[in-house]
């Protein structure tokens, strides 16, 4: 019963460069560059649009604390210091192992736990616009403060929300892919990058580049990221450049 098995397996696993699949096959078959390309599509969605939720928190309540300060600002910094002083890692392992989460649940997750540090940020920056001339002039006329930090605060930050996002999905593709190698993120046979590096640990003699692409790709988008951010700060912020 043995030799059989291991004879199918031999036949279906194929070498980069195999007739009608450039990058190989797995162990079932399956087409590697196929499913390193819808598999992207799953990493991809789930750093964006967590990353999307994050900063959306992150910058409504950045932007709320910083501009009224006070008790309400008080609250939040509670919140946020209580959350990071949990390891993020120990929290979203705990979170993972708890909801089994499937594509759209670890979304959320991720969403509702990365917003901490983007609120940091904003409150900062908008502390120090609150107290520019133009915002004075805006109280000064009667503007409401809803119409301040939607029409004068959040343009300014800009940049910065820029920067913050491309950051945000770089590193939570990382957090995915970590979480997915772990065996705690997004689970077989729906595909992820992360996963998939964990599938192909016990084929690494026999096909390394069922390892070594994944970890390629992953390392790709997340530099490709924040060079983006970074040309993308630099041609809204000129004063920021060197």
């Amino acid at each position: 019963n043995i030799s059989p098995t291991r004879t199918n397996a031999q036949e279906t696993f194929l070498g980069i460069g195999a007739e009608g699949h450039p990058l190989g096959t797995d162990d079932l078959g399956r087409d590697h560059l196929a499913r390193l390309l819808y598999a992207g599509q799953i990493s991809l969605s789930v750093g964006f649009l967590a990353a999307l939720l994050s900063l959306s928190i992150g910058v409504t309540l950045g932007i709320v604390t910083g501009y009224y300060g006070g008790v309400v600002d008080d609250i939040i910094n509670w919140i946020i210091t209580t959350l990071n002083s949990i390891p993020s890692l120990f929290l979203l392992l705990i979170v993972a192992a708890v909801l089994r989460p499937s594509v759209e649940t670890l979304i959320i997750v991720l969403g509702l736990l990365e917003w901490t540090g983007t609120t940091r940020l904003v409150r900062g920056e908008t502390l120090s616009l609150r107290e520019r001339e133009y915002i004075i002039s805006a109280r000064a006329v009667g503007a409401s403060p809803f119409r301040i930090m939607l029409g004068h605060i959040l343009p300014n930050l800009f940049s910065v929300i820029v920067v913050t996002l491309a950051i945000d999905i770089g590193g939570l593709i990382l957090v995915e892919a970590g979480l997915s190698f772990l065996g705690l993120g997004i689970k077989p046979p729906t595909p992820s990058w992360g996963n998939m590096l964990t599938n192909s640990q016990d084929f690494f003699t026999r096909g390394a580049h069922l390892v070594v692409m994944p970890g390629v790709l992953i390392f790709t988008t997340v530099l490709c990221l924040f060079i983006i951010g970074d040309g993308i700060r630099d041609a809204f912020d000129p004063t920021a450049k060197d």
